[in-house]
């Protein structure tokens, strides 16, 4: 099909010289294929008759393109001047073609980007592209012939004419965007059209007329349409907005007085307009408790003048567990608090003073303390605190020193180690503390360390590594306080182990041409015999017998001492297969 003139057409028609005759345009087939299969159902008297007609055109063509060469129009004589000049001045010539590549490569970026764009059948879109094609192919005959800067003209256009179609696509897509928000926020707005009937019924004339031309390829006027729907569509949310803020405002003040049912009509009207406001859902609720909560405040406020203190903060904390958003009830319960601290600090620091001129310095500064915790901005309760601590400082040190001998002598290393960790606290450089914890610190250690060996070594027995456990219980018994007797458990492991010191005759019989070798706490080189006794620890063994050409026997062996051993025999008498 030979396409129409467009846009871009008309530009390139703008920059020709008028007192040339008009450029001829090239008649481009887009769809070879359909015109193929046309042909091919064709009967085949019709398809030689056409093939003779195609050869018949096909030497009109070349006849004319012959013609065409020796007598150009003067604007390709231009240019072949323009390539002959170019020819003369090689430097030139680099400098142009560089240009006008540079153009190109840009040009055909931007081509093959807008390629890419979705166009969804669209037939405006389709013919845009098509006429950018078109202009292309121009701008590539001017680089073919060399004529550099009537190339980059022509690329000019084209570039010109890619940015307008970037820009069609752009603004279908914005206005796409922009009636499919309008669908959703017209679908969310119903509620409350009645507010604004006229600018809901605007906006919805102008998103009609924003689809229609949307529709047949007019994408800047819909765009602007569909704006146009857009804000109109606002102005209906603003008058939906203020009639909500209107209502809340009531409703909140309705609630401050007391008045539940007026309240909760307010609330109800919002959510008639806008079904899933937070606010007013929450709102509607403390409006139905609205009486009771209004009946709380006011007994709490009398309790409150008649000093009644505990019964007032206790109505104005039920007051809030009804309401938690009231805030008469949280400026009651501040406020009530703020008065029996003032009330319970004066208590505890007059029982603080009484306390520290008789001498009793622990209430006196236990009750200082709970004078502090209420007003811990108060520099003289701290002084008093320091002052009473000074003064029962002395004492302190005295009896625990005394407390702390006791327990050494006890063997009460633990309590006597925390005594003195408490002295050194009390006073770094008290010499006496810092001695009496190093020696309950390394006394501790001696035994927790004799302790562990001891389980160690028990573990260790249970897996048969008696010797090993004999080194194991033998550091633990270098570890454990003079003092210190050994319990019943460990007396009968010490004995165990005594007894598993001992090594354990095994007989061991082979045919003189087994290599027998053992493996285990003690270890028996390969050698060949036919009978042997070897003295061996007790513990776990394997004993491996190897003879050439034969398989290696290998069994486990457990040696205990006090327990029989029966010979054990190692003969490797079965072949292998390879």
């Amino acid at each position: 099909m030979r396409t129409d003139l467009t846009k871009g057409d008309k530009h390139m028609a703008d920059l020709k010289d008028p007192s040339q005759p008009p450029r001829k345009h090239k008649v481009i087939h887009w769809n070879p294929e359909e015109e193929e299969g046309q042909l091919n159902k064709a009967p085949a008297f019709k398809a030689y008759l056409g093939g003779a007609v195609a050869a018949l055109f096909m030497v009109l063509v070349i006849g004319a393109g012959y013609f065409l060469f020796l007598y150009e129009e003067p604007n390709d004589t231009v240019i072949n001047a323009a390539s002959n000049n170019l020819l003369a001045d090689p430097n030139q010539a680099f400098k142009s073609g560089a240009l006008a590549d540079g153009v190109k490569n840009r040009v055909e970026r931007s081509l093959e980007a807008i390629q890419q764009m979705p166009t969804a059948g669209n037939d405006v879109l389709t013919q845009m592209l098509i006429n950018i094609e078109k202009e292309n192919l121009e701008a590539e005959k001017f680089m073919d012939r060399r004529a550099y800067a009537r190339a980059i003209d022509q690329y000019n256009v084209v570039d010109s004419m890619i940015k307008e179609f970037t820009s069609e696509v752009e603004n279908k897509q914005r206005a796409q965007n922009l009636y499919d928000s309008f669908l959703v926020k017209s679908e969310e707005l119903e509620f409350g059209k009645h507010l604004n009937q006229e600018k809901y019924d605007e906006a919805f004339q102008s998103a009609s007329e924003g689809s229609a031309f949307l529709e047949t390829g007019s994408f800047t006027p819909a765009l602007q349409r569909l704006e146009e729907a857009s804000a109109q569509l606002d102005e209906v949310q603003v008058s939906i907005k203020e009639f909500i803020r209107s209502n809340a405002a009531k409703g909140h003040r309705f609630i401050a007085q007391g008045k539940g049912e007026e309240a909760i009509a307010a609330f109800e009207a919002i959510l008639e307009i806008d079904p899933d406001n937070e606010d007013a859902i929450k709102m509607k609720d403390r409006a139905a408790v609205a009486n009771r909560v209004f009946g709380l405040l006011q007994e709490a406020s009398q309790k409150e003048k008649g000093e009644d203190l505990e019964g007032a903060l206790a109505l104005f904390q039920e007051a809030f567990s009804i309401d938690s958003q009231s805030a008469k009830a949280q400026s009651g319960i501040a406020r009530v608090r703020s008065k029996i601290e003032e009330r319970d600090f004066n208590y505890y620091y007059g029982v603080a003073t009484s306390a520290e001129s008789d001498g009793r310095y622990e209430t006196a500064i236990e009750n200082y303390e709970l004078a502090l915790k209420i007003f811990p901005k108060r520099t003289d309760i701290e002084t008093a605190i320091e002052k009473a601590i000074a003064e029962k400082h002395q004492n302190d040190i005295v009896s625990r020193i005394t407390r702390a001998y006791d327990y050494e002598r006890q063997f009460a290393w633990e309590e006597a180690r925390d005594l003195y960790k408490e002295l050194v606290n009390m006073e770094p450089d008290l010499q006496e503390a810092k001695d009496g914890l190093l020696r309950a610190g390394r006394m501790i250690r001696s035994i927790l360390r004799y302790e562990k060996l001891l389980e160690v070594a028990k573990s260790e027995a249970k897996r048969a590594e008696f010797q090993l456990a004999i080194r194991t219980f033998d550091k633990a018994m270098q570890s454990k306080p003079a003092y210190l007797e050994l319990t019943p458990e460990g007396e009968r492991l010490r004995e165990f182990l005594r007894l598993q010191s001992q090594p354990v005759p095994v007989v061991f019989i082979s045919d003189e041409a087994t290599w027998v070798s053992v493996q285990g706490p003690s270890q028996r080189k390969p050698e060949k015999v036919r009978e042997a006794t070897y003295n061996l620890m007790p513990g776990e063994y394997f004993v491996i017998g190897r003879k050439k050409g034969y398989r290696d026997v290998r069994m486990k062996l457990s040696i205990r001492a006090g327990r029989s051993q029966p010979p054990v025999t190692v003969i490797c008498d079965r072949k292998n297969d390879f």
